[in-house]
């Protein structure tokens, strides 16, 4: 394809598809440079402190460890995110910014740890230019999640194709499901974990139905394709599944080719529309969605939800209304918290309630009760305060335990300098408990510039963490990961 070609079609694609342990005595850790690019520094304060982007790929191995690490974590967690590799003139967060994997690999308690930009085509373009390219300003990042499903892990965007990597966090290409899968695969798919299916969906902003709800199987063969009808072409960032459904919050941030056309945040806010809760069955596509009004809200991610009794529990970060327009004092503005929908199933009634004050997101939880009755969450702690001070956003001092039957939180406060981003949970192979397991996350030093990985005991949640590992190097924040046994 010549590159004019590919700059037309990528353009029209993306708005179409829119106090620690003492240290064990170790060797120093061993460092191996893969690639290095030219740094730069900017003012935007989406793209300095604990934003701003490295310029170097590594292979580091023989981590210093304090603590220890549990005999029977095998495997690697790796957490996707943007990291700019060409200074951006603008830049639209949380929209923009080359996707970079960072990769943590355990095993007989050791670990390692490498990173990698994800090659896209676009990518491949700028670099070949040796600057960032207006005209591919709305390309596949495949900054926001990354998972693994049918042999396959994928690195996820809002809009285009999967991007396949290989274990060593190499970029193999775009994967579009053996040709099943058209244009696009947003960033939030879920896997049934009893049935082994994968559940995702696309959304497109100038063809209708503006919605389609895909089913792959467990070998990543695509069984369903299921088109839902939507008053308007809307951001949809997430969605949710129960046993018998999955679910859609259609939530009034509306495209807007004027300011797409401009390079703005292609989005404004349009309350009076409210907000549409869609269930669909998941096993009978005859069947017609089910379309639910409610007043005007927002949310990014959902924590879980399930059916018990003839009613549907939805647990998600809630969020009054959504400002996206790409300075500090607007993404600021937006204040979140934990809330708790029921839908009652014969009656179609709906209730919400919050589940306490605190600033929250990026929600997780075992991902073993995904669709299923639950304890236990996960998130990061917002402290706006600390926020307002510093005047740049990614900085969270504590994570959050939910218990969900309770109705109570524990915190697990960092130490002074230190803030963490999403956390992921790794089962324990051999049992089945919500507290069987560990909880884990990168944590921002800002006293050394460094950063390390957290393994903590959900059971002990409070208490210091079992095992620290120590990377001599920066991992800026991020969006999402998981764990990869």
């Amino acid at each position: 394809m010549k590159r004019r070609d590919f700059l037309i079609q990528s353009t029209l694609t993306a708005l179409g598809t829119m106090a620690l342990h003492n240290l064990p005595v170790q060797s120093q850790p061993m460092y191996k440079q893969y690639s290095s690019y030219k740094s730069w520094k900017s003012d935007n304060s989406f793209l300095k402190g604990i934003n701003a982007p490295v310029f170097q790929e590594l292979d580091i191995s023989n981590l210093k460890v304090s603590g220890t690490i549990p005999p029977e974590i095998k495997g690697m967690y790796v957490r996707n995110g943007p990291n700019p590799m060409f200074k951006p003139e603008s830049y639209n967060y949380p929209l923009e910014g080359d996707g970079m994997l960072h990769g943590i690999y355990l095993e007989n308690g050791k670990a390692s740890y490498k990173n990698r930009w994800i090659q896209t085509r676009g990518l491949a373009y700028e670099r070949f230019e040796g600057k960032e390219l207006d005209e591919l300003k709305f390309k596949n990042y495949a900054n926001t999640n990354i998972m693994s499903h049918g042999g396959k892990l994928l690195a996820l965007y809002e809009i285009g194709l999967p991007y396949e990597i290989t274990q060593e966090l190499e970029t193999v290409g775009e994967w579009n499901f053996q040709g099943n899968l058209e244009q696009s695969m947003t960033a939030h798919p879920k896997v049934d974990y009893t049935t082994g299916e994968l559940h995702f969906y696309r959304y497109s902003f100038f063809n209708s139905p503006y919605l389609h709800y895909y089913i792959a199987d467990k070998q990543g063969k695509i069984i369903r394709n299921y088109p839902i009808e939507i008053a308007k072409p809307v951001l949809i960032h997430d969605m949710a599944l129960t046993e018998n459904y999955a679910i859609f919050f259609d939530c009034p941030l509306i495209f807007n080719m004027e300011k797409a056309k401009a390079n703005n945040t292609p989005f404004t806010w349009e309350p009076e529309g409210g907000t549409t809760i869609i269930l669909v069955d998941r096993h009978h596509p005859e069947k017609k969605p089910i379309y639910l009004k409610t007043e005007a809200f927002w949310l990014w991610h959902f924590m879980n939800s399930f059916e018990k009794d003839n009613q549907l529990t939805i647990d998600y970060v809630h969020y009054p209304k959504m400002n996206l327009e790409t300075n500090l004092e607007a993404i600021s503005s937006n204040k979140s918290n934990l809330q708790r929908m029921t839908i009652d199933l014969k009656t179609h009634q709906i209730n919400q309630k919050s589940i306490d004050d605190h600033s929250i997101e990026f929600p997780i939880i075992d991902s073993r009760r995904m669709g299923q009755p639950y304890r236990f969450g996960y998130t990061p702690y917002i402290d706006n305060d600390l926020l307002a001070k510093k005047q740049i956003i990614g900085y969270f001092p504590a994570l959050i335990q939910y218990d969900m039957v309770n109705q109570n939180h524990k915190t697990h406060q960092l130490k002074s300098g230190c803030y963490c981003g999403e956390a992921s949970f790794i089962p324990h192979p051999n049992k089945s408990g919500e507290l069987d397991g560990y909880v884990v996350t990168f944590v921002y030093n800002e006293n050394t510039n460094t950063s390390d990985l957290l393994i903590i005991d959900p059971a002990n949640f409070e208490k210091e963490p079992i095992a620290t590992i120590h990377l001599p190097v920066r991992v800026p924040s991020g969006f999402h990961g998981n764990w990869i046994g």
